[in-house]
């Protein structure tokens, strides 16, 4: 199990993962447990249901390797490796942590104002960190949490959205990197030992309906394989001072 320390404006935040079930913490303005694998009524604790994918990494690597999907993902690995991309694994936290900054203000306002930022000297403590370089330039990377028998996609970043729409070609490199990206973290667990790949989260349905951008994040994670399952997310709130903020922005 880990226990993250988060700063929201003056808040103190506490993220469990790797936990069955919620329990309470004292000293923090608020907690929220991710992934949880028990439904459980607990006094104070809001509980949604959240759907994810999985893979087993018990299984042979090869067999892993063939639920990719061909033409989506597997191809574009090679492709990828061709090209000459290179996987660092813990490397590039600063570089990556500049990155995922920009990235989350771009894309994810409303999520920063309600979550918060990981802070580097957390993300270097608790986190593994694999980045990709191409011709010593940092295009993206990806943060992971892990435990002895999970690990978990929890950040994704790259340099995307500052490039110039006519940059296909760039653009294609960044989306090959990701997939690479992905199948070194995977091959990295397999070989620590770790039992199950969490891809952190899936859109449900009725969202995944109405923004074809939502259909394709599933997409995406759907053409590594594995198995959707149900897990649990617990949300409580201890100060009162911060529930009236954290419910202002959730209605901006």
């Amino acid at each position: 199990m880990l226990v993250l320390d988060k700063k929201i404006i003056i808040f103190n935040i506490k993220e469990v993962y790797f936990s069955g079930k919620p329990f309470d913490i004292r000293g923090c303005d608020s907690v929220r447990f991710y992934y949880c694998k028990d439904e459980v009524n607990l006094k104070g604790f809001a509980c949604q249901r959240k759907l994810t994918s999985i893979i087993d990494l018990t299984q042979n690597l090869e067999k892993i390797w063939l639920d990719i999907d061909g033409n989506s993902s597997r191809k574009r690995i090679k492709i990828a490796k061709e090209k000459g991309i290179e996987v660092k694994i813990n490397e590039d936290y600063n570089q990556f942590h500049t990155i995922l900054k920009s990235f989350m203000r771009q894309k994810r306002f409303g999520s920063f104002l309600l979550m918060g930022e990981l802070d580097l000297l957390t993300m270097k403590k608790y986190g593994t960190c694999l980045t990709a370089r191409y011709k010593d330039e940092v295009l993206g990377g990806q943060l992971y949490l892990e435990d002895e028998e999970n690990i978990l996609f929890r950040y994704g970043a790259s340099k995307r959205l500052e490039l110039d729409k006519k940059d296909i070609n760039k653009s294609k490199l960044i989306s090959d990197a990701n997939r690479l990206l992905h199948w070194e973290a995977i091959q990295y667990a397999k070989n620590k030992g770790i039992k199950i790949y969490n891809w952190g989260g899936l859109w449900p349905k009725e969202d995944v309906e109405k923004d074809p951008q939502k259909m394709g994040v599933n997409l995406f994670k759907l053409s590594f394989g594995g198995e959707v399952v149900t897990r649990f997310e617990y949300h409580k709130i201890y100060s009162k001072i911060y529930n009236i903020v954290y419910r202002s922005f959730s209605l901006y």
